[in-house]
């Protein structure tokens, strides 16, 4: 009898260390996750960062270094009498130029249509671009009563569409792209399906989907690929709605 009591206080302490063992395991999971996470967000911002120096630094500052330059032919032939028209025209077109890159980096930043009308007018507007192109056919269901207010929100939400038709036009080969909005409950939902090559078994890191997976992690929400369907992908993402 005492052989068995100590029998069972035995199992019962070794099983209580190794459901705190797990227990522990599976909070560094987590919390390497998010270090991973918070890495990833960071190298991310920081790429953008460096890009839009690049382009302001080689484009508009050298534009800006032209400018410069023609001012100072200006203000000689202005001195000795001489025409400027020509001297003019390339400052004006410089400028143009110049003002045109800019209003380019400010829209990759935040698109106008976002911006002024919302999100169901930029996803409109986001459809009938990539339809132009005649390469995909693209469809977007929006017809929902959308609920996230948050500016930036919206932006990760847009960011999330275009991630989704980016990586169809560059790895999966498809045809038609159908993303369907739907309100469910406190849930908006987002399904995703094309036709095309659908995704390989294993590891979809090298997928483009890292900032997808990025934006759906600041948006507390969860997504899923779908590997059961017969042909093309399918992608669920559930994003939490607060009133």
């Amino acid at each position: 009898m005492i052989v068995f009591s100590l029998g069972l206080i035995i199992f019962f302490s070794t099983s209580q260390k190794r459901i705190q063992a797990e227990k522990l395991v599976n909070q560094q999971i987590k919390i390497d996750f998010q270090k991973k996470l918070l890495d990833s967000t960071i190298q991310t911002q920081e790429k953008e960062r460096d890009r839009i120096a690049r382009e302001l630094h080689d484009d508009v500052g050298s534009k800006l270094n032209v400018i410069h330059l023609n001012l100072h032919l200006l203000k000689k032939a202005i001195a000795k009498g001489q025409d400027t028209e020509k001297i003019l025209d390339h400052i004006r077109t410089s400028l143009d130029e110049s003002i045109q890159t800019s209003r380019d980096i400010s829209h990759e930043l935040m698109p106008p249509v976002l911006s002024k009308f919302g999100i169901h007018s930029a996803f409109e507007e986001l459809e009938n671009a990539i339809n132009r192109t005649g390469v995909v056919k693209l469809t977007i269901d929006s017809e929902v009563e959308w609920l996230l207010k948050d500016d930036m929100q919206q932006l990760h939400l847009f960011r999330i569409v275009q991630e989704l038709i980016q990586n169809a036009l560059k790895h999966a080969n498809a045809k038609h792209v159908n993303i369907n909005f739907v309100k469910k409950q406190n849930l908006l939902c987002l399904d995703y399906h094309d036709d095309g090559v659908g995704f390989p078994k294993g590891d979809t890191k090298g997928l483009g989907l890292n900032n997808l997976e990025i934006r759906v992690q600041v948006l507390n929400g969860s997504w899923q690929i779908n590997r059961q369907v017969s042909n093309g992908a399918e992608i669920k993402i559930r994003i939490p709605l607060y009133e």
